[in-house]
């Protein structure tokens, strides 16, 4: 059935938890790459009985794994391994748990052989699918999920991808280099901000102000791989999610424009943003332009509330008060203030709300034990952490800066450039070079995501203490790489991929991109999965002259080196610490892994003990089922990864 969207003119599409980074496959493209490892297993035809199987990224084992339910119903997890296509030794015991009988076996473990072959060789974070044992085991009902980051090593793969559940809008942005997602709830508040944890926390504050979150509206819907009818509502929500990226540019900032602009369901647009390494001023510039160019050319265009805070906020102010030609932009600096400015224009009467499900008291599903590694030999490498003043660093950008901030740069790595010299100190043509010539205690590793696996895997064989890793994109079966040669040893800590770093401002010691302005030497301890956020929140501690005592980007993948319960261990532990700050988004469960280490801190202290308090935030309240928010880890599939969820449980 297609979807069908009234207005003035009729469109269809058809809907279900796709998005861009997440290429759901059409049920025969899924089908089709399990025939190529068994052709004589897969039916087209829908299959009585038999036993769901699901392969997944298992982010609570940080392995691939698959699951299903064993004969007497509780959860059998076969876990594998990503340096080898073969099933391990327990594949055997794993089968008799399902149940299956001893003549059947050997044709389902060749099922599930297949399967494991197809997720690994296509690069696939999600395969899903019957298999029904007998004298021939028959798999049907397949469905797939390919890792975007990896298509481009996958032509094929993205041929057999499902473009009918992609919004034109969607296609738009993807074209201009933007993470964006259309609402299917015809929300009527454009949003437009820089980094995937601001552009979901501006999706939050519209709804705080009295917009609707998709829960509020849709209770009845289960977002599913199929379609369903819609009759449009006009309601104050966000209308999409939109991440312009790491850093402003002119490009990327008329792109976003573009495709607001573009969205006949926009009443409004809110633009968000706090400046770390993004200008404010090239934001707001490149904003007035594109409005007087539309205006000039007698185009409508929607009022504007922009609220941009940090580097060249003063000037981005400037731009925005002398464009008083442009009809209907304000410029609010406090965000409560902006959005609820941004919901009374929409022209729909805000919703209360203390009526949000996502805000009442309501118990979750119940949620399954949680489990997560704490005892081995990589989390013995969490003194790894502490950084003391003159550490030496080897790095590869970012370096003036951080050298004249304090860090010690002993040297620095650049591909072709290897025997040459930057600040006085030389420069190596590889990261296995360098690390051998000058043994750092910390590695500050920038390579692109193509190549980051390796390099942070030659520092881990290298022994370094700390390595911090930058690299956004890098693909999820090599996350798993990672994380295997990590937890096959007890010498090196990584931190990232895919964040801004970590800050000692004590220490006069900067690993990696934050804005330097924001930080100073204090006592809150910040630990997030957001880098931008991380820094407003910087600069809320320094405006209020409480500083930080150290600042941890944890990085938005799903396999992070160094998750939030490990850096609140750190900070619980730091002397300079005193007040904690966690920030956290939907999917996984890296808060709860912290709320239940923080419980067991409580309950060890002694009477009369100091407790170091510690506040929290959760990004992505208005987020949707199976879609991918900028970060590759910010995407939730069960009840118990939503931010709904994991604020209750913690």
């Amino acid at each position: 059935m297609a979807l069908k969207i009234f207005r003035a003119r009729a469109v269809a599409l058809r809907v279900g938890n796709t998005a861009r980074r997440r290429l759901h496959l059409t049920p025969g493209g899924a089908a089709e790459l399990l025939r190529r490892q068994l052709p004589d297993f897969v039916s087209d035809d829908a299959v009585q009985g038999g036993i769901l199987i699901r392969l997944i990224a298992s982010r609570q084992l940080n392995v691939p794994a698959v699951h299903a339910k064993a004969k007497d119903g509780s959860p059998a997890v076969l876990p594998l391994d990503i340096s080898c296509d073969e099933l391990p030794t327990g594949a055997r015991a794993w089968v008799e748990r399902l149940g299956i009988p001893d003549g059947q076996r050997e044709s389902f473990l060749k099922a599930i052989h297949g399967i494991w072959r197809a997720w690994l060789e296509n690069d696939l974070v999600r395969l899903i699918a019957t298999v029904r044992p007998g004298k021939r085991t028959v798999i049907s009902a397949v469905e797939a999920v390919a890792d975007d980051f990896a298509l481009k090593k996958h032509p094929d793969v993205r041929a057999l991808g499902d473009g009918d559940l992609i919004h034109p809008l969607e296609r738009k942005a993807a074209e201009g280099g933007l993470f964006y997602h259309k609402s299917r709830t015809e929300g009527n508040i454009g949003c437009f901000g820089y980094g995937a944890g601001v552009a979901m926390s501006t999706m939050d504050a519209l709804v705080a102000a009295g917009g609707k979150d998709l829960e509020r509206v849709t209770p009845h819907i289960q977002f599913l791989h199929y379609s369903y009818l819609y009759t449009r509502l006009l309601i104050p929500q966000p209308a999409n999610f939109l991440d312009g990226g790491g850093g402003a540019t002119e490009a990327n900032v008329r792109a976003a424009m573009d495709v607001l602009l573009s969205d006949p369901d926009v009443r409004v647009i809110f633009i968000n943003s706090f400046g770390g390494l993004t200008k404010m001023d090239l934001i707001a510039n490149g904003v007035v332009e594109i409005l007087r160019k539309r205006q000039a050319d007698g185009n409508p265009t929607p009022p504007i509330v922009a609220r941009l805070r940090g580097t060249g906020e003063e000037e981005a102010k400037r731009i925005l008060t002398e464009a008083s030609d442009i009809r209907g932009l304000t410029a609010i600096p406090d965000l409560k203030s902006a959005a609820a400015e941004a919901v009374r224009i929409s022209g729909v009467h805000p919703i209360p709300p203390a009526a949000s499900a996502s805000n009442q008291t309501r118990s979750p599903s119940p949620a399954n034990p949680l489990v997560f590694s704490r005892d081995g030999q990589y989390e013995a490498t969490l003194p790894k952490l502490l950084v003391k003043e003159g550490d030496s660093v080897m790095s590869q950008f970012h370096n003036q800066v951080a050298q004249d901030y304090g860090t010690n740069i002993v040297g620095a790595c650049a591909p072709n450039k290897g025997g040459q010299a930057f600040l006085d100190r030389p420069v190596f043509g590889s990261v296995r070079e360098g690390v051998h010539e000058l043994r750092p205690r910390i590695a500050s590793v920038f390579v692109p995501p193509q190549s980051a696996a390796e390099s942070i895997i030659e520092c881990i064989e290298a022994e370094i203490p700390l390595v911090v890793a930058y690299a956004e994109g890098i693909s999820t079966k090599d996350q798993l790489r990672v994380q295997r040669a990590l937890r096959s040893q007890s010498r090196t800590r990584l931190i990232g991929a895919n964040c801004p770093g970590a800050i000692f401002p004590h220490q006069r010691v900067k690993l990696g991109i934050q804005p330097l302005s924001v930080h100073s030497p204090g006592y809150v301890g910040l630990a997030s999965r957001s880098g931008t956020i991380s820094y407003e929140l910087a600069a809320q501690a320094s405006a209020l002259g409480l500083g930080q005592s150290v600042v941890f980007g944890l990085g938005g993948d799903p396999f992070p080196g160094t998750r939030t319960w490990e850096a609140l261990r750190f900070m619980l532990d730091d002397p300079l610490t005193r007040i904690i700050c966690l920030v956290g988004e939907v999917g996984g469960q890296m808060e709860e892994e912290a709320a239940t280490v923080y419980e067991e801190y409580l309950k060890s202290l002694r009477p009369g003990q100091t407790t170091k308090p510690v506040v929290g935030f959760i990004a992505g309240q208005s987020t949707q089922r199976g879609l991918m928010y900028g970060h590759s880890g910010a995407v939730w599939w069960d009840e118990q990864e939503t931010a709904g969820a994991k604020k209750q449980r913690i």
